[in-house]
């Protein structure tokens, strides 16, 4: 699990317009077998840049570009000075899509539940989804049938178990609910592989967090 066997990675996706940012982070579990070609880092973000990140930047405003795909080893809390590697992919790009009027504001974004095997706030997740929303995409507080449906299909393109290892090989890579809370505690499981992946109806706000220089 994670630490234990090689890699537990952070994939991030952001977008910048001007002083403002949107990001969006997704955990994987690589689970190298030592019998057979490992999990490749690079081929992941490889992955999100040609099968994720396009469906994002189609949800945003050209008011928004993107970085390049980034990976990096997770910090584990136990071992806080292991040495940690990065992964890049892709190029900086706008994002493409054409908004009516009535922009609904930039906290105003959807929220995706993450679910596993396990019960309990500790094992599940949430994920605010990046984007530009309009007043036309909702209904009293509610996404469209439309609109839930669309949100939907860009969070499918999320890759539960991709195919990384080099060859056949019995390596495989999860998509998984980090816990640090566990993983400081040196409890187990702390990486958890996310079974389903649901948007949810409602409207959600996300906090503004005040930044410090």
């Amino acid at each position: 699990m994670g630490f234990e066997n090689g890699h537990l990675l952070r994939v991030v996706l952001r977008a910048t317009a001007g002083s403002e940012e949107q990001v969006n982070t997704f955990h994987y579990d690589l689970i190298d077998d030592v019998a057979e070609p490992a999990n490749d880092p690079q081929a992941l973000a490889d992955r999100f840049r040609d099968d994720v990140r396009p469906h994002w930047i189609a949800s945003m405003s050209s008011a928004w570009t993107f970085d390049p795909v980034h990976i990096v080893d997770e910090f584990d809390p136990i071992i806080p000075f292991a040495t940690r590697s990065s992964w890049d992919s892709g190029a900086p790009a706008a994002g493409t899509k054409t908004l009516g009027s009535d922009l609904l504001p930039r906290n105003m974004v959807p929220v995706a539940s993450l679910r596993t095997a396990h019960i309990g706030r500790r094992f599940r997740g949430r994920l605010w989804m990046m984007g530009s929303y309009t007043e036309g995409e909702q209904v009293d507080g509610a996404w469209t049938s439309g609109s839930l449906t669309s949100l939907q299909t860009v969070l499918d393109f999320v890759p539960f178990q991709p195919d990384i290892a080099g060859g056949i090989s019995t390596s495989v890579a999860n998509w998984c609910v980090y816990s640090r809370t566990m993983r400081a505690e040196a409890g187990h499981p702390y990486a958890n592989k996310i079974t389903s992946a649901t948007v949810t109806p409602l409207l959600h706000s996300l906090r503004s967090r005040a930044r410090y220089s």
